[in-house]
Parts: structure tokens; sequence; C-alpha cells
């Protein structure tokens, strides 16, 4: 029995031991797709240049800083989608100073910043859409996520997922944005 016992704990520290390391600090690795399910958002209703809303500012990395993006359009079932976004920069965040773009797309809510880069505090974003068809849309199934380079997506930290078909609202709140890339909505 002593065999046994001390042969099953040898396997678990061999197979456990040995395994990736995790840390609830990183993100959650969700699989890699060759093109995620980004839930889309509804057409302009008025004939005019479709264009995706964008902010630009030159971030001090010693200063805490805001970007927002306040837009809306008419348009899709609710009659009207509006799109609220913000990036909070904590103090110290990085070194030295950056003109950082925040550009959110009007096709699928996407979220990009530019230029690429990494924090030491992460950015805090926040991303409020309303007036999205979500009639075919399982809120349990919805993710708020980044895509990397390679197309892997994983899920960054947050504090809040909402989703609300009726009013077709998709918000995130306080996503812990450790680097730049494409964060948004999928299904």
């Amino acid at each position: 029995m002593k065999k046994l016992l001390s042969l099953a704990a040898v396997l678990m520290v061999l197979f456990g031991g040995c395994s990736k390391d995790t840390n609830i600090n990183n993100p959650i690795e969700v699989g890699q797709v060759e093109q995620p399910n980004w839930i889309a958002l509804p057409g302009h209703d008025i004939q005019s240049i479709e264009a995706d809303a964008s902010v630009s500012k030159m971030i001090y990395g010693n200063q805490e800083t805001l970007l927002e993006i306040n837009t809306g359009y008419a348009g899709g079932i609710h009659g009207w989608v509006s799109i609220t976004a913000n990036a909070r920069f904590q103090r110290y965040s990085f070194t030295g100073q950056r003109y950082i773009t925040m550009t959110v797309n009007d096709q699928f809510g996407t979220a990009t910043f530019t230029p690429s880069g990494s924090f030491t505090k992460p950015v805090i974003y926040n991303l409020t859409i309303m007036g999205v068809d979500l009639r075919n849309v399982d809120p349990a199934k919805v993710k708020f996520v980044y895509m990397a380079a390679n197309g892997s997506y994983y899920i960054p930290q947050y504090q809040s997922l909402y989703v609300e078909k009726q009013s077709g609202k998709l918000q995130i709140t306080n996503a812990l944005l450790p680097h730049f890339s494409r964060y948004g909505f999928i299904k």
C-alpha cells in the first residue's frame, strides 16, 4: 500500500509539477482562431462616410491621463448606436512620453491603440456600446478579448462584463490592458 501511495505521489509531482506555469495575473488563453467572431455593430442609417472614432494625445508616463471617445450615429433596430470608451493611464505606467491614439472601429466596436507598447502598470479601459442587435447572441457566451499577432486571443482581467439584449448593450468595466492590441467583444 505504501508503494502504491508513493507511486501515486511521484506521478502527481511529475505531471502536476511539470505542467505549464499559470499565474492568476496572466490573461486567460481562450483559443487560437483564424478570425474571431467579433460582434458586429449596426450599419449607419444615413448615407455617409462610415468612420472609426479616434482620439490622440501626448501621454506622459509620470502623470495620470484619460483618453475618451463619446460618439454615436443613427442606425440599427434601436434607432441609435452610441459608443463611449475611455482609457486611463496610471501614473508611472511607462517611462517618458508617447503620442497615443485610441481608435474604436464602427463596424465591430473593436479598439486599437497606437503605437504598440507595454506598461509597468496596466491601462484601465472601459467601453459601453448601446444599440447593438443582440437577438442572435447568447449573453453567456460573450467575451471581451484581445487578439494577439499570432491569431490567439485572450481574456484580459476586468471588473465586470455586462450584456443586455433588450437595449443592445455591451459593456466592459475596468479591463486591465497590459499592452496595446486589438480589443473587443466576441460571441
